[in-house]
This record gives structure tokens, C-alpha cells and sequence, in this order.
């Protein structure tokens, strides 16, 4: 790994872990992935989870954005990058590229995968937000300009077309005893019915997310799907059973995997 003061690359090769079906890149491992390296950036500059817990403060994600571009390989050569900065003295932006290595790969190549999300810094003992700058030092403040396309609120779903019950487990619990927010991306990914996971890929994923699932919830998810071609869209509403609580909003957009290739793995073991 290495660091900057700016931006934080780490190189890696794409493990088996973050496969399945077919050889795809399992979207819910990018947000590990993700995650590791903003932390590993954050506790570099004395603003990690852990720095802010010694102020009785929280970051929290408020919403991610996450484009596949291209199919990944099995023991492909990458690099991550992550960089941050502050927006409206609340936000904390954060961007992330995963590009390809090798002998081939070029400076300017685009990246296989991008992504944004946004956090926001939170009281521990009432869960209100605050202000950055009395919580981070003065060279990290600089503010970047408005982000695109990011922080709109959350649409209704106009009708349900499939839903299904997931239990919040205890693997499923971050350092905060709230549910990671990987997982709400495992719930919308699992809750395609039949055989959509079997014949479409995702390749992009928007997540808004409103309030947090809890050790011993059971969270219900509400899916609605439009396909057009060899695309699909699909909303999904993650909502606490016991309650009706919305706890989050997620879009994905899926392509028909190509007939012949879906149990083809790239390389052999």
C-alpha cells in the first residue's frame, strides 16, 4: 500500500473471494474493498472511525454510487484509489477508481470500475449530525465543488413486483453494532426472484441509505423491475418488518449475461 497526502492507492490482484457465478466480481466485495481503504486514508490522517469515537463522534454513509465498467478477471493485476474532501462544512466526499495493471495498461486508461459516496459526521450520543471543521484538522478542509448527481433524496417505488424477509444476522454488525452497509447491497442483489441472478449481471448500483438495521431485526425487501433489451432496472425499498421504517433505497441496472458464457470461468483452477 501507499499513500499521499491526497490519494490513497493500494495494489492488489483480484482474489477468488471476490467471485461468483461465472467468474463476476461480487458488487457487495467492492464496497469491502472500498471501505478498507478509506479507513486505511482516514487513520493516516488522524480522522478514522477510531479517532472520532475518542470525540464521541461517528461518520456515517449516507449514499454510494457504484459503476462496473468493465468485467474483471481472476488474479487481475489492480489498483485502488481513494480521495476525499469536505462539502458544505457536512459532507465528506469520497471517490474511489479501480484500475487495471499489467504490462498493457496505460496512465490515462479508464478505470473498470468508479465510484462515489457520501459520509456525514454524527453525534455517538444522539445520532445528530455536526460540523466538520471543529472535528478535522484545517489542511483537510478543503472543499471540493458541488458533486454531481449525488445526494437527492430516495423515490418511491410505484408498485412491488417481488419481496422477500431477510434476518439481520450477526455477521451482518459493523464496529457500531449496525448493520454494515455492504449488506443492504446483499439484500437487493439477493432478492431478485427466480433466475435473474443466473442470467443478468449488475453493473451499476445507487444506494441511499435512511436509517440503520439492528441486531435481531428482520428487514423485508420490496423490489419493482423494467427491462428494456438486454437491460433490466430494479428498485428496491429495505424496510424494518417490524416496524414499516424505510431503511434504505437502492437502484441497480443489470445486462443480460451472453448464452454460453454463464458457468464459463475465465481461467482454470
Amino acid at each position: 500500500m501507499t499513500k499521499s497526502p491526497d490519494i490513497f492507492s493500494h495494489e492488489f490482484f483480484l482474489p477468488y473471494s471476490a467471485l461468483t457465478v461465472g467468474g463476476r466480481v461480487k458488487m457487495d466485495w467492492l464496497l469491502n474493498i472500498f471501505q478498507d481503504a478509506a479507513s486505511t486514508q482516514c487513520h493516516n490522517m488522524g480522522v478514522s472511525g477510531f479517532d472520532m469515537a475518542r470525540k464521541q463522534l461517528k461518520w456515517v454513509v449516507v449514499q454510494y454510487r457504484i459503476q462496473i465498467h468493465q468485467p474483471i478477471d481472476w488474479m487481475m493485476p489492480l489498483v485502488l484509489k481513494t480521495w476525499r474532501s469536505p462539502w458544505k462544512n457536512l459532507y465528506e466526499i469520497r471517490h474511489y477508481t479501480l484500475h487495471a495493471q499489467g504490462p498493457s495498461a496505460q496512465e490515462n486508461d479508464p478505470p473498470v470500475v468508479s465510484a462515489t459516496s457520501v459520509w456525514i459526521l454524527i453525534k455517538a450520543a444522539n445520532n445528530r449530525p455536526v460540523r466538520l471543521s471543529p472535528n478535522m484538522p484545517p489542511d483537510l478542509m478543503q472543499c471540493e465543488p458541488e458533486p454531481t448527481e449525488l445526494l437527492k433524496s430516495a423515490p418511491d417505488i410505484t408498485r412491488v413486483d417481488h419481496e422477500c424477509t431477510f434476518p439481520v444476522h450477526f455477521l451482518d454488525l459493523d464496529l457500531n453494532q449496525h448493520v454494515n452497509n455492504r449488506v443492504y447491497i446483499r439484500w437487493a442483489i439477493e432478492s431478485l426472484p427466480g433466475q435473474l441472478n443466473f442470467e443478468y449481471n449488475p453493473v451499476t448500483c445507487d444506494v441511499v441509505y435512511q436509517k440503520e438495521a439492528l441486531a435481531n431485526d428482520t428487514v423485508q425487501s420490496c423490489v419493482s423491475m423494467e427491462s428494456s433489451g438486454s437491460r433490466l432496472t430494479t428498485n428496491h425499498v429495505i424496510i424494518r418488518q417490524s416496524s414499516q421504517e424505510r431503511l434504505a433505497h437502492l437502484t441497480l441496472t443489470w445486462e443480460k449475461i451472453a448464452t454460453g458464457s454463464l458457468f464459463q470461468s475465465r481461467h482454470d483452477l
